[in-house]
């Protein structure tokens, strides 16, 4: 069995310092159970400013166990137009990491990130069919149970949302994951939580899930309360469960969990739908 506490848009520069003390309790072991892995898709500054980055870095410095970080649009300055068209992450990669392309593994699980920011749009991001490409290349020889992928842009969206937070260039990019075998996609960017139907990425025999978390701390809610998923990975079976500050503390709001068919490396059937608690 393994967990994944997967976290997003942490926005250093507008973070509630009580939710964040919070959630590092939580996932260096001292008020949850201690996550397999931690997934970070994006966003970990507010405007990609020095200071920010440093938060950032002394914050992932306290994590005591494995974690995979990938950046967002926010960790691209956006006033310093020199910066941002030349060298847009050049400040990422020095108080955060300079891979771009993460990768975690063990026999259960293998998680990948990529970068889907750049610097010629606020907001946008993309995925062109070299890095989907490149994905599939880095997990050709892995032969974990799981494949998952962390990037910032959704590639999939709730009908309510905006078109335009949807991924540049997911449609020519979904097969391709498919055939590299991703099952689950992790990503944030529009700071509302959710998880797919797998019909939503349905071709013949084949589904992927998309798991998207709101802001885990930053005081820019978008009509929910901070929180984050916990994924749990048992056999053929996945487990969702978002997780909301509720006034002192973090609290599971809903659970989804989707079953896989013995054998099929990515057929997923569900969701079945579970009360908050």
């Amino acid at each position: 069995m393994r967990t994944i506490a997967h976290i997003s848009d942490l926005h250093f520069g507008t973070e509630d310092p009580e939710i964040a003390a919070a959630l590092l309790a939580e996932l260096d072991g001292s008020s949850a159970p201690r996550p397999s892995l931690v997934a970070i898709s994006g966003d970990l500054t507010q405007r990609a400013r020095p200071s920010q980055f440093r938060a950032a870095r002394a914050y992932l410095d306290r994590l005591p166990g494995p974690y995979l970080v990938v950046p967002g649009n926010h960790d691209v300055p956006l006033y310093d137009l020199v910066t941002r068209f030349i060298r847009p992450l050049s400040r990422y990669k020095k108080y955060i990491t300079d891979r771009l392309m993460p990768i975690y593994g063990d026999p259960e699980i293998a998680v990948i990130g990529i970068n889907t920011a750049h610097g010629f749009t606020i907001k946008d991001g993309r995925i062109g069919r070299d890095l989907a490409s490149a994905v599939r290349e880095a997990l050709a020889g892995v032969d974990s149970s799981w494949k998952l992928l962390v990037a910032h842009h959704p590639f999939v969206l709730p009908p309510s949302a905006d078109p335009s937070d949807l991924v540049d260039g997911a449609a020519e990019a979904i097969p391709i994951l498919e055939d590299a075998r991703v099952q689950v996609i992790l990503t944030g960017h529009t700071h509302v939580t959710f998880s797919s139907d797998p019909a939503a990425f349905r071709s013949q025999d084949r589904a992927i899930i998309a798991a998207n978390a709101g802001t885990c701390m930053s005081t820019r809610r978008r009509g929910e309360p901070n929180g984050y998923n916990f994924l749990t990975i048992d056999g053929e079976q996945i487990s969702i469960e978002h997780r909301v500050w509720a006034t002192d503390r973090f609290a599971v709001q809903t659970s989804k969990t989707y079953h896989r068919e013995r054998g099929g490396d990515v057929i997923v059937r569900g969701p079945e739908v579970a009360a908050g608690r």
